[in-house]
Parts: C-alpha cells; sequence; structure tokens
C-alpha cells in the first residue's frame, strides 16, 4: 500500500460516522484532502480554540480578570464585584485547588479589613452583574451536566473554584447559586455575620481591595489543557464584552462570530451558541477551525499563543492520556491538538508534525447519535492523525488536492 493509500484507507475508516476532514498545508494554506470539510458540525471542545483565540485576541494575553471590593452606599456595607474569575477560591492558604495557585477569597478579605482599620462590614452586598441575561443555556445545556457530574457551573461572573462542591476535584457537583455561595465563603472570612443581600455597585464607589487571576494567557492554556467548560464560558463573554456586546449568551454569538470575522476566519456554515462546545446546536466547519489553527501556527496576532498552548502528544505533553497509544504512540511529540467529546460528535483539530518535518494543519470530526466517550471513532480519528504524521510528506508531494465524497 502506497503512502496516499494509507492515508485514503484511514480517511475512509468505517469506523468514522458522517466525517467531516480537513487538511493543510501549513505554511500555505493549500488544501491537500477534504471530506465535508464545508458542511457545518457541533465541535464539542475544538469550540474552545475559538473561545481562546477571542479571548487572547480582544483581551491581550497580559490581561488579569479582578475581582474588587468597594465602599457600599450606606455606613458599614461593601460591595464584593465579580470580575468573572472562576478560577478565585475559597480555599485558606495555599491549601489545594484545581486550579494552580489562583486567588483567593481569604486574602481578598484582608486586604477589605486592613482598607476598613479592622472594622467589620455589617452589610455585604454581592454583584454578579456583569454576565447579564441568565447563568444557563436553557435547551442546549443538560441539567446532569452540572450535578451529579458536575461538568460545567452556572455562569456566574462571581464564583469560587468554579462552584465545585470539592474545590480540588475536576468533576464535582456544582451549586444552583454559585453568586451567592461565593459572598457567603467570603462574609465568613470578614467574619461578624454581616447581612448578605444581592445588589450592585454604587456608581464611583470607592475600591477597598482587589484580587487578580493568572494573566488571560496562562487562563487560556488552563483552558485549553483540561478542557474546563464553565473557564471557557468565562473567557467567551469576556472577550465578547470588550468588544462592546453584553454578557449574554446571544451577546457570546453574536462576538465570537464577529472575532472569527475580524480574523478573516471563513463564516460560511458557522452557528456558534456557546464558548465551551458543550451545545450539540453549534455548527461549525472544518475549514473554519483548520483556517483559525493555521493562523495561529502562522503567529498572526496573538494567535501564537493559542498554538503554544495547544495540548500536546508524547510522554511530557498533555494531550489525554488515553489519546495516540499503542501502535499511534509512533506520533511521540509530533502532534498537538485540542480533542472534543459530547455524544453527537468525537473531534480532533490541530497542527500535525510529518516524518519529513514539515507541518500539517488538521481538522476531524466524526459524527454519530449516542456516542461514548469509548466510541471506536475516536481511535479512528487517531490512526488517522497517525497516518499524517507517517505518510504525510506524500500529500505535500501531490500536485492535486484529493476531495473524498461525503
Amino acid at each position: 500500500m502506497t503512502d496516499i493509500e494509507t492515508i485514503l484507507a484511514r480517511a475512509t475508516d468505517p469506523r468514522f460516522t458522517r466525517p467531516r476532514i480537513l487538511v493543510l498545508e501549513a505554511d500555505t494554506g493549500r488544501v491537500l484532502l477534504e471530506r465535508a470539510a464545508d458542511r457545518g458540525a457541533e465541535t464539542a471542545s475544538v469550540m474552545k480554540t475559538i473561545t481562546c483565540a477571542a479571548a487572547l485576541h480582544e483581551l491581550g494575553p497580559d490581561r488579569r480578570i479582578a475581582t474588587r471590593v468597594v465602599q457600599g452606599s450606606e455606613p458599614g456595607e461593601v460591595v464584593i464585584i465579580g470580575g468573572g474569575d472562576v478560577t478565585l477560591s475559597r480555599v485558606p492558604g495555599d491549601g489545594p485547588t484545581y486550579y494552580d495557585s489562583p486567588a483567593r477569597l481569604e486574602e481578598l478579605a484582608r486586604l477589605t479589613l486592613a482598607a476598613l482599620d479592622g472594622n467589620v462590614p455589617t452589610r455585604l452586598v454581592y454583584d454578579d452583574s456583569l454576565f447579564a441575561g441568565g447563568e444557563w443555556l436553557t435547551g442546549q445545556w443538560l441539567e446532569e451536566d452540572r450535578h451529579p457530574e458536575g461538568y460545567i457551573p452556572m455562569i456566574s461572573s462571581l464564583q469560587v473554584d468554579g462552584d465545585r462542591e470539592d474545590p480540588a476535584a475536576d468533576d464535582s457537583p456544582r451549586s444552583a447559586d454559585p453568586a451567592g455561595f461565593a459572598a457567603r465563603a467570603f462574609a465568613a472570612y470578614l467574619g461578624g455575620n454581616p447581612e448578605i443581600v444581592r445588589g450592585s455597585a454604587p456608581a464611583d464607589a470607592a475600591e477597598l481591595a482587589r484580587v487578580e487571576s493568572h494573566p488571560i494567557e496562562q487562563l487560556v492554556r488552563e483552558c485549553l489543557k483540561t478542557s474546563d467548560n464553565g473557564l471557557a464560558e468565562a473567557l467567551a463573554k469576556l472577550a465578547v464584552i470588550e468588544r462592546g456586546e453584553d454578557g449574554t449568551f446571544e451577546g457570546v454569538r453574536r462576538g465570537l462570530t464577529g472575532v472569527l470575522r475580524d480574523l478573516g476566519v471563513p463564516l460560511e456554515g458557522v452557528e456558534l451558541q456557546d464558548g465551551s462546545g458543550l451545545s450539540d446546536h453549534i455548527k461549525v466547519p472544518a475549514r473554519t477551525i483548520a483556517d483559525l489553527l493555521r493562523r495561529a501556527r502562522l503567529r498572526e496576532g496573538a494567535l501564537g499563543m493559542l498554538d503554544d498552548r495547544l495540548s500536546r502528544t508524547g510522554p511530557n505533553g498533555t494531550m489525554y492520556s488515553k489519546r495516540f497509544t499503542g501502535e499511534n504512540a509512533v506520533v511521540g511529540d509530533a502532534v498537538r491538538g485540542k480533542t472534543g467529546f459530547i455524544n453527537t460528535v468525537h473531534s480532533l483539530a490541530g497542527i500535525v508534525r510529518t516524518v519529513g518535518g514539515e507541518d500539517l494543519v488538521y481538522a476531524v470530526f466524526a459524527m454519530g447519535e449516542d456516542m461514548s466517550p469509548e466510541d471506536p471513532s475516536r481511535e479512528a480519528i487517531d490512526d488517522f492523525v497517525t497516518s499524517l504524521h507517517l505518510a504525510g510528506d506524500a500529500l505535500l508531494a501531490g500536485q492535486e488536492r484529493i476531495s473524498l465524497p461525503d
């Protein structure tokens, strides 16, 4: 079997269900192989490449997310204002949390009390108004994604530990009131049993204290590495607010689409819904994702940081440990990308280095119904990308693009 025949056999593997495939020469964008590449598909967590690109493009890599406390409108009143930092932690000291070295409520309380000369507030107002228009994408996200598995919290601009019941766990039950839960945890650090109410900060209120998240570029790395859904939704909302949209899910749809337009990425067939990819109403063609990642590979603007932060295979990489195993481990560290899964799609998109040292951009989606995390299509995707590593130089040597029937 020739190298091209090997790649074609992998691209037409019967374990693929309704595949969407695009392979590009990284340097030129030349199409090497395509199969239904312009047909919109659910992305699962590959959507996070769009979200993280938007965060880097709109917010910049060095921006930090602040959680602030300001003076209230009445004596003895303070207001905690959620800025969208879902990594903020209620864990005291340097205790273990899911996120690495996050900002801490305990420190925010200490700074607040210091600014008040030790006078304990009698009333605590919590302001979570930044992310307007509802905290849950009703009809598209499943309630069981919040409890018991806990894949995503209600999306509030004020929350701690991603609203995890266990602050150090990945999948942990989430509450129905993340902002209220965070406010009560903050009040406990303030002491004195203050009255706790939801409200808004007075205009031009004097700032008493603040703590800040890691820079956006580090949050992007975390989001792509762990596929954290709550962090992705927060980054999406912050990015679109920066460009003048509101913090609603409709604002996310408009704003993320606008970012892709600004970046020059193909928009035909694109229908966005959220920032995490949990929605099965999302429709994004393989061509859109591949074009975005090619621009990242070419280091256009801040997008180079997106490429740098993709998970990588190999013993020192951060790719999910069940990917590229067995015979596919031959890729070593040659594959980087973002994985995705919901019960209608397995997806993978990124960059693969051929044995000849050339980079190919790939986007691969295997569509289905009631798919499992271990669906055979997942291994079929890995097999295909492995074939690009081993035999992709033959694609580059060819003069004509290979277009496979749907």
